[in-house]
């Protein structure tokens, strides 16, 4: 085999880098555009910084709302822009990546009803089964994820499929500003380890996606993704007091960006 052929993540087959196409991990349609990140020690040096205080202070003064002192500051002075086309990976082949973006279709009217179980249980179990799979193959292009070999493949390529009984659990909640620093709703991917097992971590806009080798731990709020199949299942929104997967995630998250730009 040319070891400069890539194998794609959903078909098996290999081709050259040419022939892949760029994957967008969440779709593009659902906030994965123009990827920012905040710059955290730049962050903790300004909400230190007199000037910054005595800045915020005068604002105020003059009748600006909190709200737009602090988007400008992130906006202006502790925000870079990191993916500007969004965040993509060449792990599909052209035909595998138009084939899942029919189950994107399916996620986006899910994402733009904010998931909500009054509006979503009217939606046909084939609608519900094209998000859960859509959901599913995007954990395929997260770089966190490169060497796993997911055993759910058969189940996204059989698009009649409708029953999953492999080992991977896929678990969200709904953002709230117990999931995002600021109110800033970081998009951004992960992985965890446990003594159980390894934990995945893929978000958009509005939910905060983990997929899990094992079962789920007790203590942790989330709402199983073949849920929504259910007329009435329960929206878990927010991470709750002890932050969940995602805090773990994102405080790890935070603690490599920090060493690679304190200490290089």
């Amino acid at each position: 085999m040319d070891k400069t052929k890539i194998k794609c993540k959903l078909c098996g087959m290999h081709y050259s880098e040419d022939e892949m196409s760029e994957e967008h991990y969440p779709a593009r349609s659902v906030g994965n555009e123009d990827i920012i990140a905040l710059d955290i020690v730049k962050m903790i040096d300004s909400f230190q910084s007199e000037e910054m205080r005595n800045d915020v202070l005068k604002k105020i003064s003059a009748g600006e709302s909190a709200d737009n002192i602090l988007g400008d500051i992130f906006d202006t002075k502790l925000s870079k822009s990191i993916y500007p086309a969004g965040r993509t990976a060449r792990t599909l082949c052209r035909k595998c990546n138009t084939f899942l973006g029919k189950y994107d279709a399916a996620y986006l009217k899910f994402f733009s009803l904010d998931g909500e179980p009054k509006k979503i249980k009217g939606f046909k179990e084939s609608t519900k089964l094209q998000i859960i799979k859509s959901i599913f193959g995007k954990f395929l292009s997260v770089p966190e994820a490169k060497n796993e070999e997911f055993d759910f493949l058969d189940f996204l390529n059989n698009e009649v499929e409708t029953k999953y009984s492999g080992k991977w659990k896929l678990y969200f909640i709904k953002r709230d500003l117990s999931t995002d620093l600021l109110g800033l709703n970081d998009i951004g991917t992960g992985k965890a380890t446990f003594d159980e097992g390894i934990v995945y971590e893929l978000s958009d806009d509005r939910f905060i996606f983990n997929l899990m080798n094992f079962e789920k731990h007790s203590c942790f709020s989330m709402t199983n993704i073949f849920d929504i199949l259910n007329k009435n299942y329960v929206l878990v929104k927010g991470a709750g007091n002890d932050g969940g997967y995602h805090a773990q995630i994102l405080m790890s998250r935070l603690f490599q960006y920090t060493d690679e730009n304190v200490y290089g």
